[in-house]
Parts: structure tokens; C-alpha cells; sequence
């Protein structure tokens, strides 16, 4: 059975991913989009750092409103001060996670307008653990067609050079 600390260390280890992916994206590639009706990779940034900890504060408010108080605060984000960003993002959810006991993550009910009633553990593996790796990924391809094409697939799942890397 899973626990409330493998899914917060997973999704932890998502966002060391992202701070990683982020510092390999090339310069002046704030403005760049996939296609025209995409998110720019400074837009995508910006949604990433609101969507881990806004999910975890959506079942703890029952809404959303956290994502609309906290939208306009990294609307002014760069891509310099996106570590610093992305290090407040892991805090908050660390702290967020802190407040749940086990039987809280495995039985408390969330209930979000539109979206149907959960547990908190159920909740948080069907947005924040599969949202966040889906925009992670589209962060990655940002970073490879914004033009560093030096990233490989490794690049997208750890967070560190010194994992070790499969055999050629």
C-alpha cells in the first residue's frame, strides 16, 4: 500500500526534476511555443509552479481558489528566479503534506465542485502525481525544441547527472 511519504517523495522528486529540466532550457526560449495555441515554455513554468502545491490546497479549501490568489504572484516569475520558485513550490507542498496524518491521506473524503468526491490519498494520485509529470514532460520537449538538443529521455525522470545511466 502506498504511503502519504512515497507520494509526497514522488512528487517531490518530480519537482528536483523540473528545477533540472529548468536549468537546461536555452536562453531567450521564455516566448517559445510548440505551437500557437500552446503555453509558452514561461507560461508552462509558471502553471508548474502553482500546480502541485494549488491541488494539495484544493483539497484541503475544497476548490480552487488558491490557484487564483497565487496566479498573479508567479505571473512575474522569470526563468532566472524560477529556482527560488520552484524551491518555495517543494516547501509549501512538504508542509501541506506535514499536515496530514496517514489515516487523513488514506480516508479523509475531498469533495471539489465539478469533480466528484475523493479521498485526499486518491486525490492527490489522480491530479498532483499525474498532472505534474504530464507538464513536466511538456516542459522537457519545450527545453529540446526551444534548441537543446543535448537533453535525452534520461534528462525527463531523474533530477541529478550522477544517476546512473543505462549502458548505450
Amino acid at each position: 500500500m502506498l504511503s502519504k511519504n512515497d507520494v509526497r517523495d514522488s512528487l517531490i522528486h518530480e519537482y528536483q526534476v523540473i528545477q533540472r529540466i529548468v536549468s537546461k532550457l536555452p536562453a531567450g526560449c521564455e516566448d517559445y511555443r510548440i505551437s500557437p495555441t500552446q503555453r509558452s515554455t514561461l507560461e508552462l513554468l509558471h502553471y508548474l509552479l502553482l500546480l502541485g502545491p494549488g491541488v494539495m490546497h484544493a483539497a484541503n479549501d475544497n476548490g480552487f481558489a488558491w490557484f487564483t490568489e497565487n496566479s498573479p504572484n508567479c505571473a512575474s516569475v522569470g526563468l532566472a528566479d524560477a529556482p527560488v520558485h520552484l524551491d518555495g513550490a517543494i516547501a509549501e507542498m512538504k508542509h501541506l503534506f506535514d499536515g496530514w496524518t496517514d489515516d487523513e491521506f488514506a480516508n479523509r473524503a475531498v469533495s471539489i465542485p465539478n469533480m466528484g468526491d475523493w479521498t485526499l490519498g486518491t486525490w492527490m494520485l489522480n491530479t498532483a502525481c499525474k498532472f505534474v509529470p504530464a507538464y513536466k514532460l511538456q516542459l522537457f520537449h519545450h527545453a529540446k525544441a526551444a534548441g537543446n538538443t543535448g537533453l535525452d529521455t534520461w534528462d525527463a525522470w531523474f533530477d541529478n547527472g550522477e544517476t546512473a545511466r543505462p549502458p548505450a
